[in-house]
């Protein structure tokens, strides 16, 4: 079980497709996220940590942060992405309550 994110790599921004292995629970989350127009993306920063965000386009085209995390580069990767589709699909599923 993985979800796909697009990697930022250094110096210049271009991308690539990178996949953050998870068990079916959190799988279904992202994957109802990324139906409902949402994306993952990580970027190792200058400092040596990671961001990942999950972000999806409003009706006015503006693009919105509907989670995000920053953490160490190592150990503990697959926690934070479980956290960051967890918060992401909370915050969606309130949004489309409303």
């Amino acid at each position: 079980m993985s979800i796909p994110f697009t990697q930022y790599l250094r110096p210049n921004g271009r991308t690539r497709p990178v996949e953050f292995d998870t068990d079916p629970t959190i799988e279904a989350m992202a994957m109802d996220l990324i139906a409902h127009g949402a994306h993952f993306d990580a970027e190792v920063l200058t400092t040596g940590h990671v961001s990942l965000t999950c972000e999806r386009d409003d009706e006015e085209g503006e693009t919105g942060v509907l989670a995000s995390e920053l953490i160490d580069n190592g150990p503990g990767m697959k926690e934070a992405v479980d956290r960051l589709v967890t918060q992401a699909h909370t915050k969606l599923s309130e949004e489309e309550s409303r």
